[in-house]
């Protein structure tokens, strides 16, 4: 049997953070630019972050891409917001340096920049045919609600700030082809103009390049971030014989490329030339000459790319996962501590977010996540708050899947709410020393598996390892004037599943959320039923907390202790 057991056990207790740098910035020209690639082929030297701005502020924060009112770096927030964005940039900051990869920033691109005033920065590109045939291919445009996202990009544009913009985004309903070629020319103009304003030199990474260059391109690539070299992502184990085939491709890396060929409709490649064509042209009367200059260089290489018929594919209708039957929730003893048999679920984490949301606790706070980081389903995101019931609910099929997208505050919660405790780092590499391979990571099913694991049975531990990484109870020491972190450990469906990577030490802020993060709980002997607090309780306990933020000026340390010790206990702060 493998065994996972990490190689460095001196990082087995909480250990002081190093001295920090600032993030290199992985910046877009759009989606589809080779961002999960860079992702994926540095992630064994560089801790990642995954649009934190984009994806992970609710859509009236205003700092978010999605505002239809987006705001300056130094726009009020309130108290929630403030401390919320203060961890955020902290925990960007580290050791090695980590890497931030944020697309489509469009109108926030400058926010994003003063926020991270010292950090290098990575333009990520690719030409205009090049995106639109992946947009093709994925059914992106319908699945990811670009003509919803064209809209309120021309909101944007009836501000006073912005209204110069209007005439590269005129709300003619453009069809699908027209309005992707003039979004990808307008974030490249405005990110070139953003980067122009604050005087920043910048690295150009093309997908063409790296394609076509690879080699060229890693090389380019550990010059520019002073590493010895990144190295392609390990590929994961082949799925089990009973997973599932990968239920959607669209993020996973380790498809290799060696050409360029858009599949396209001529009528459709001809329609997103012209269109992002044009709106460079147009762009003198709004940016000054180099910036479009810079944008063109950017866009270019349509001429590289071979355009095809799109290959004829069978539809299929896309239908929800089969659920399993799933056994019995329970603790097992696996070292001095009992672990619980199951990850916590989708259906479990939906149950508490609505009582905490009916006892006054509600998840998002004028854009603040606090528990969960809500995405639409076809962003990954498999639970949804609907507003008009007040009430949330799970995507189809996905019930018996572990919950992701928690944060630590979610993960604590449930831990109280169940009357357990989220195992420390130490603990998880015990537990882990002996344990089966991981069944699903490295993309081998594409997803998030459910969490009764194939093969296992009612009485042992599903995905001790794998499926998702797991928050941890401790975290690295740190200073009042430093925002607390806490570790995550294991492997999920979109890392890979080395003992190397299962044992990686990395942790993240309070507050921090992803798609590859979900929830363990363990219980020690002593606990009984009475140790579980009952929603209205919880709910209590993250108000108070809150409440606090909006009181005297504190160090942002002692604020997350507070946090900390409202719902893990005193013992946990000091860990």
């Amino acid at each position: 049997m493998p065994t996972h057991r990490a190689a460095d056990r001196t990082t087995r207790h909480a250990t002081v953070l190093p001295p920090t740098a600032p993030p290199v910035l992985a910046l877009g020209t759009f989606e589809r630019v080779g961002s999960n690639w860079l992702s994926d082929t540095l992630r064994s030297v560089m801790p990642q972050h995954n649009e934190p701005f984009r994806q992970q502020l609710g859509t009236d924060h205003p700092l978010s891409p999605l505002n239809p009112a987006p705001a300056d770096a130094g726009a009020e927030l309130g108290a929630l917001g403030r401390h919320h964005l203060a961890c955020a940039v902290a925990d960007l900051h580290g050791q090695p340096r980590h890497l931030v990869k944020e697309t489509n920033l469009f109108f926030t691109a400058h926010a994003v920049l003063q926020l991270l005033p010292d950090s290098p920065v990575l333009v990520l590109t690719r030409a205009p045919v090049g995106i639109a045939s992946s947009f093709t291919r994925g059914r992106l445009w319908e699945r990811w609600r670009y003509g919803e996202r064209y809209d309120q990009l021309v909101q944007v544009t009836a501000l006073p700030r912005w209204k110069e913009w209007a005439a590269l985004l005129p709300q003619d309903d453009p069809e699908a082809p027209t309005a992707l070629g003039r979004m990808i020319a307008v974030n490249a103009l405005l990110l070139a103009q953003a980067l122009a304003e604050t005087g920043r030199t910048h690295a150009h990474l093309s997908y063409e390049r790296h394609v076509t260059a690879p080699a060229d391109v890693l090389a380019g690539l550990a010059r520019f971030l002073g590493i010895a070299g990144p190295c392609d992502t390990p590929a994961g184990p082949d799925a089990a014989a009973d997973a599932p085939a990968a239920a959607d491709a669209t993020f996973a890396t380790n498809r290799p490329r060696s050409a360029l060929v858009a599949e396209l409709h001529p009528r459709a490649a001809a329609l997103v030339r012209h269109h992002a064509a044009a709106t460079l042209a147009r762009s003198g009367q709004v940016v000054d000459p180099q910036v479009t200059s810079t944008a063109a260089h950017w866009l270019s290489g349509d001429d590289q790319y071979e355009v095809r018929e799109p290959a004829a594919r069978p539809r299929t209708p896309r239908t929800p996962p089969t659920e399993r039957r799933m056994p019995p929730v329970g603790y097992r003893a696996v070292t001095r501590v009992s672990w619980r048999n199951l990850l916590v679920s989708n259906a479990e984490m939906a149950e508490l977010l609505n009582a905490l949301h009916a006892a006054g606790a509600p998840n998002t706070r004028d854009g603040t996540n606090l528990l969960v980081c809500p995405m639409p389903h076809e962003r990954g995101g498999r639970l949804h708050f609907d507003a008009g019931r007040r009430r949330w609910r799970v995507s189809a099929g996905y019930e018996s899947h572990p919950a992701y997208w928690v944060t630590w505050a979610g993960a604590a919660a449930v831990a109280a709410w169940s009357g357990a405790r989220l195992p420390t780092r130490a603990e998880a590499l015990d537990a882990a020393a002996d344990a089966p391979a991981p069944f699903n990571c490295g993309y081998a099913v594409g997803d998030t598996s459910p969490v009764a694991e194939p093969g296992r049975g009612p009485g042992q531990v599903h995905h001790l390892v794998g499926n998702v990484q797991t928050w941890c109870g401790d975290g690295p020491t740190h200073t009042e004037d430093e925002p607390a972190q806490r570790y995550l450990f294991g492997a999920a469906w979109n890392t890979p599943g080395t003992p190397e990577a299962i044992g990686a030490v990395r942790s993240r802020y309070l507050l921090g959320s992803s798609r590859g993060v979900g929830v363990r709980l363990v219980r020690d002997p002593s606990t009984t039923a009475a140790d579980e607090l009952g929603a209205w309780e919880v709910a209590e306990r993250i108000n108070r907390w809150v409440d606090a933020l909006g009181g005297p000026a504190r160090p942002v340390g002692e604020l997350d202790r507070h946090l900390i010790t409202a719902l893990a206990g005193p013992g946990a702060a000091g860990s």
